[in-house]
């Protein structure tokens, strides 16, 4: 299934996270008008939009992020998680995450018990970071018989929505969400390999009750957004393209074993 075929909201999250993006390009360009215009004076000014391989051109994200991967099944039990992570890249332009994404395996290709992540710099994909240890997750599972040719691009929508800052978006068009403070809520998105699934996590600072309107709005970007199921439709109404709902838990109740649904918050 190509991107041009997949649900209208799906194809927008692409969208609002290039123009989130190109926002903050501008605002750089401003402060960096000499080398711009040395730019244009050898040649005309060239954005990967324009030519993949020849541009001159960068678009700053708002965020430097880093990927890591992990493989399970391959894990010297004799070392730590820890160790066992390796960090693929920092990315800090729309140009970089590209040049990422196009040269790495697709999370539909990884060997089951694999996982990549894609954290904030500074911030490790641990429930024991100090910027997770009160947070909590957004999740959904995608069943291997009906997601695998959707699975590659749910997980490109999961992370352009992710450098792109558009998670904390309302859906509404209200100016909700918009503060840095807001914006930064997400500090990470994971995709696992599993056996019979693969499991989209998106990773939370908060986790309170508190909180919990903010926190909503990632949850509904992720169902409408990029699993683009229609607004107010069930997801086992949509087709059960999908093997669970859009769930939240903190960190706290997944590290205490909790199967209580009532700690649960869905949409």
């Amino acid at each position: 299934m190509s991107a041009a075929t997949l649900p209208e909201p799906a194809k927008a999250a692409v969208s609002a996270s290039i123009e989130s993006a190109v926002v903050q390009a501008d605002k750089a360009a401003d402060k960096q008008s000499d080398t711009a215009a040395d730019a244009k004076a050898d040649k005309a000014v060239k954005t990967v939009f324009d030519d993949k391989l020849h541009f001159n051109v960068v678009h700053p994200l708002n965020s430097t992020w880093t990927l890591w991967f992990d493989n399970a099944s391959k894990q010297d039990k004799s070392r730590s998680w820890e160790d066992s992570l390796q960090q693929v890249m920092e990315i800090n332009t729309v140009e970089e995450f590209w040049g990422l994404y196009n040269n790495i395996v697709p999370p539909s290709h990884i060997a089951i018990s694999s996982n990549y992540y894609l954290f904030r710099k500074g911030i490790k994909p641990a429930w024991e970071d100090p910027a997770n240890a009160k947070g909590g997750k957004w999740a959904v599972q995608l069943p291997r018989d009906k997601t695998a040719g959707n699975v590659d691009n749910f997980w490109l929508y999961t992370m352009l929505a992710a450098i792109g800052e558009t998670f904390e978006t309302p859906f509404d068009g209200s100016t909700a969400g918009t503060s840095a403070e807001v914006r930064e809520e997400v500090t990470g998105v994971i995709i696992s390999s599993r056996k019979v699934f693969w499991r989209i996590n998106v990773w939370t600072k908060t986790a309170t009750d508190s909180d919990k309107p903010r926190l909503e709005v990632i949850g509904k970007h992720i169902k409408y957004g990029i699993l683009g199921v229609p607004v107010g439709v069930k997801l086992a109404a949509a087709g059960a393209t999908v093997g669970t709902d859009v769930e939240f838990e903190s960190h706290k109740d997944s590290m205490s074993g909790s199967r209580s649904n009532a700690n649960k918050w869905k949409v």
